[in-house]
């Protein structure tokens, strides 16, 4: 899957009526399904959207109905004609609070990585999964000492509220995260001489895992092996900034984005947060957040950051 476009293969011919069907009554982040022709191509395609920013998705088969393709555009124009109308319109951002805010554009902007999997699953099983909502609070955010212009910051919740501090040694190589009473949860050691950037992680002093980064020509993308499974950390598209998923055996556990660049009345948001959909495996997201911050900020100086 690139940044624009995600191929499905499928087990036979379909056909795009099918999958209108299918989703036609399905809620999701940018409303339900409808058809519509493009200028760009002969077949009809799926649409999901446009957003208030005229950004949607849309889905097409080949002409032999065996390989199906989910494309991203900001460009209505695209589209020549409506030919059904959207049971489900997409929802309007109505929030009145930064949190709400964020869950709604982090909505949209997972969205097309979730719908590839959805319509996997719908090729291979016939049924469509629930869409996954993220709530307020799932939705933590950090201090603007995050882009590690020092070496420490916080971890906050949508109320405000301290959850972790994280403090670091100079030179930047390893990262302590305490709780509100300073006891230590978590830390974060880099090792070095490696060829790639390698992470040491414990767990309440304990030794938890390496966190090696996978070789990408691309999009980032880090995995170790835990007790209770593979644990990725992939790059993905997002509007603005670098965001990352967070998944374990295949299960999204979480996601880290970057930046959002949102405005909320008079206040402007241009900070990361975290999204958590399993609470107690928060301090670890923490921790690939602060990881993921520390390569960003290395990449982005020019330095070598599986070297220092």
């Amino acid at each position: 899957m690139t940044d624009m476009i995600a191929m499905i293969s499928m087990e036979k011919p379909r056909k795009i009526e099918e999958f209108y069907e299918a989703y036609k009554n399905v809620d999701t982040p940018f409303g339900s399904a409808w058809l519509a022709k493009f200028y760009t191509m002969r077949q009809k395609a799926l649409v999901f959207g446009p957003d208030a920013k005229g950004e949607y998705l849309y889905f097409w088969l080949t002409k032999d109905g065996h390989v199906g393709y989910l494309g991203y555009s900001f460009i209505e124009g695209f589209i020549k004609k409506k030919l059904t109308t959207p049971v489900y319109p997409i929802h309007e951002d109505v929030a009145e609070n930064l949190a709400d805010h964020l869950s709604y554009h982090s909505d949209l902007m997972m969205f097309q990585s979730e719908l590839k999997a959805n319509l996997e699953h719908f090729v291979k099983t016939g049924t469509v999964q629930p869409f996954q909502k993220i709530s307020a609070s799932q939705i933590y955010t950090f201090t603007e000492d995050y882009r590690l212009t020092g070496q420490h910051f916080d971890l906050e919740d949508t109320d405000g509220n301290l959850v972790y501090e994280i403090d670091s040694t100079v030179p930047l190589k390893t990262f302590y995260i305490y709780d509100a009473m300073h006891t230590e949860i978590f830390r974060m050691t880099k090792e070095l001489l490696h060829a790639l950037p390698t992470y040491r992680f414990y767990l309440y002093g304990e030794p938890y895992g390496v966190l090696k980064k996978q070789f990408a020509l691309v999009r980032d993308q880090f995995s170790m092996e835990l007790p209770e499974g593979k644990l990725e950390l992939r790059e993905y598209a997002g509007s603005i900034g670098h965001n990352y998923s967070v998944k374990l055996n295949g299960t999204m556990i979480g996601a880290i984005v970057d930046n959002m660049d949102l405005t909320v009345g008079n206040i402007m948001f241009d900070n990361a947060f975290l999204i958590v959909y399993d609470a107690k495996y928060l301090p670890q997201l923490t921790a690939l957040a602060v990881m993921a911050a520390r390569e960003l900020a290395r990449d982005k100086d020019g330095g070598l950051s599986n070297r220092s």
